[in-house]
């Protein structure tokens, strides 16, 4: 059975912030928006990125996981230019084993410069060395 994690931020948009099946939570594409005000965090990528990481963060919380239970992302960058950008913060919230990831370079809502959807797990295996350990 699906259950829903949490709802969209907007209500007129027909999808959940998160569905779990199983021991699987899929995280729907997340943004650079402000939960608070609905803007966009900043026009940079940095702080999109930062910001788009926080909010799956709180989703996942949601369901009692962190970051670290992430097994697959699926990203989507507005800009060719921003790869090894994005890398760098990506680092700061995630360690080896990373999870496994797809990147794709399109236009994205809003006027986005970044957009994250995740796949978390909810019984990890014991032994998994990821901590939630960002800087």
């Amino acid at each position: 059975m699906i259950r829903e994690i949490g709802a969209s931020e907007n209500p007129s948009l027909p999808f959940s912030s998160a569905t779990a099946f199983g021991d699987l939570v899929f995280v729907s594409g997340q943004g650079g928006l402000s939960p608070e005000t609905g803007e966009i965090a900043g026009q940079d990528l940095e702080s999109q990125t930062v910001q788009t990481l926080e909010n799956i963060r709180l989703i996942l919380a949601k369901a009692d996981l962190t970051l670290q239970h992430i097994v697959k992302v699926n990203v989507y960058l507005k800009d060719r230019s921003h790869y090894k950008e994005f890398n760098e913060v990506y680092r700061r919230y995630f360690r080896s084993p990373y999870p496994s990831r797809t990147l794709v370079y399109c236009d994205l809502n809003y006027d986005l410069l970044v957009e994250i959807d995740a796949i978390a797990v909810v019984n990890r295996e014991e032994g998994d060395e990821r901590r939630d350990d960002r800087l």
